[in-house]
């Protein structure tokens, strides 16, 4: 073997790599992600919401299969779907029912008891989903926490501040053809630039998932590194104030009254933009890999990010709290003894800030993230039920436990033990 390789080095010119090839490389990457994605998203060439039937319709609504039933002979009357299957001439081609996306989130809504009813003076919440290290699952886990509060009834607002763009992708978008203005990057652009705005309503976009809309994510964000700190520069030099970090916070605010909850994804780094997701948020998630790099990461993050945030209160001159602090095991592998260990590690790190809730590794995970999908998205499982189950169920144990910390630590509700 060590022969042949020498030979194959000996024999194999390799000549150098030039921008041209480079750009040539560009081109060819892009066509082929076009091609997969097209072939992933057959028949269309873009992502559809899944449906649902009457069983599933009735776990999301919190009622029996039979209750749920009795309730869908009222639905002429409330103005909602019925889920019969019909023909042009009205007669019934399934004794199955099947209901949209967005049905199922009226019916939802209609019926209550999953969510909050926020009062007038409370804003919707914003948690930012953040790490300083990469390959913990902080996209998956904040699409699929947008789409796991949907199912409840809640209207979310995802915001994609990765300049990578992926959690735009898991939301049926095209990272590649992401304007700018469709990002958060006008907010960051000097007030005398072209296409400087304060609002970030004009950046709001629908998805494919009926009750989650997006600020998009591109590679535009990068600029934001550059003009946030050369206006803040700006700004000391005039003599004026500007706090760099505020700037997502002003924003949202006349927003927070239209959303449940505004969920923000970040890039694995603590940077101007990032900083600007944290001082806006009212709770912050950190999933953790049970290793120990991503443990070491996780304190390198926190050192930062304090000395970060202490610069930011002298600059605000106000306190920052947050309601609550959820720290999640990601990509778990419970059955591996050495997991076990850094599990109670990190039990002992971050004591009452870890979160009940777990995120397996598993096969769905894995399959999904290859489809450009969530647990929520699929349809029909190809494979062992029991492992979507195991997936899916750990994602509906996350969303719950966001929403109830949220509705005990922001909205101040109370809550009665079961």
């Amino acid at each position: 073997m060590v022969k042949e390789l020498v030979a194959l080095t000996e024999e194999t010119v390799i000549r150098p790599v030039t921008l041209d090839d480079l750009e040539a490389l560009d081109e060819h990457a892009t066509t082929m992600m076009e091609r997969i994605k097209a072939a992933v998203f057959k028949p269309t060439g873009g992502k559809n919401a899944p449906t649902f039937n009457a069983t599933q319709l009735a776990a999301l609504c919190n009622r029996t299969h039979a209750a749920m039933l009795r309730l869908l002979d009222k639905a002429p009357e409330w103005g909602l779907a019925t889920g019969v299957i019909t023909d042009g001439q009205g007669r019934k081609l399934s004794a199955h029912r099947s209901f949209t996306l967005e049905e199922t989130i009226d019916w939802v809504r209609h019926l209550g008891g999953l969510r909050y009813e926020r009062r007038d003076d409370q804003p919707g919440a914003v948690v930012t989903v953040g790490f300083f290290k990469g390959g913990v699952g902080k996209t998956v886990i904040a699409t699929s926490l947008a789409q796991g509060l949907s199912l409840k009834g809640y209207k979310v607002l995802a915001i994609d501040f990765d300049p990578q763009g992926s959690m735009t992708a898991l939301l049926g978008g095209n990272p590649a053809a992401v304007e700018q203005e469709e990002t958060f990057t006008p907010l960051a652009l000097p007030p005398t630039s072209q296409g400087h705005r304060d609002s970030l309503i004009e950046s709001i976009r629908p998805t494919y998932w009926s009750g989650v809309d997006v600020v998009a994510g591109s590679t535009g964000l990068f600029a934001c590194e550059f003009y946030l700190p050369l206006r803040a520069m700006n700004a000391q030099a005039e003599g004026k104030r500007f706090n760099f970090l505020e700037v997502l916070q002003r924003a949202l605010d006349p927003i927070r009254a239209e959303y449940d909850y505004i969920i923000i994804d970040t890039p694995p780094a603590l940077s101007y933009t990032t900083m600007n997701a944290y001082w806006a948020s009212d709770a912050i998630l950190m999933p953790i890999v049970p290793e120990g790099l991503s443990l070491q990461s996780s304190v390198q993050f926190w050192n930062m990010f304090t000395e970060l945030a202490s610069t930011a209160r002298q600059l605000s001159g106000d306190p920052k709290t947050y309601a609550w602090l959820g720290v999640v095991p990601s990509r778990v592998e419970a059955h591996k003894a050495p997991v076990q260990e850094m599990l109670k590690w990190i039990r002992m790190f971050y004591g009452e800030y870890v979160m009940t809730s777990e995120i397996p590794l598993t096969e769905t995970i894995k399959t999904g993230s290859t489809e450009f999908a969530t647990v929520y998205d699929i349809k029909k499982y190809v494979g062992n039920a029991k492992t979507y189950e195991r997936a899916r169920v750990a994602f509906d144990k996350l969303v719950t436990e966001v929403d109830l910390m949220t509705r005990r630590n922001l909205w101040h509700e109370r809550i009665e033990e079961a």
